[in-house]
């Protein structure tokens, strides 16, 4: 069986997988790890300088936790597509991997903190 490689996405709440490769959806999943980090570290930045604020609300507090939770749970998820991608890795996934839900984090808002005050 050809090796798979388990995606950032899901399809219907089911993992998805394509083959290993150079391929549009291949290339598709790199971009998205890379903007999911990248949206991760703009969390981080923004929740340090919010922890730091001695005016910041209680309220603005709970949604950065929120948020960095969430850039905590991405940042793994991508180190475990990463890593299930790396020699002697099993060579590749034959499926059953399931991504986080998040829990009880609230999905209705925008994914990462972004400069400003936070809306709550």
């Amino acid at each position: 069986m050809e090796p798979l490689r388990r995606l950032p996405w899901t399809d219907g709440g089911r993992a998805a997988y394509v083959p290993l490769g150079d391929g549009l959806v291949n290339r598709l999943a790199d971009v998205m790890e890379g903007e999911m980090l990248g949206m991760a570290r703009t969390d981080v930045a923004r929740g340090r300088a919010l922890a730091g604020d001695p005016d910041a609300s209680g309220a603005e507090l709970r949604r950065a936790v929120r948020y960095l939770a969430r850039a905590v749970e991405d940042a793994a998820l991508v180190a475990e597509l990463r890593a299930e991608r790396l020699p002697g890795a099993a060579g590749g996934i034959s499926g059953g991997g399931e991504r986080c839900t998040g829990g009880e984090l609230d999905d209705s808002g925008p994914t990462h903190l972004g400069p400003g005050p936070v809306p709550y």
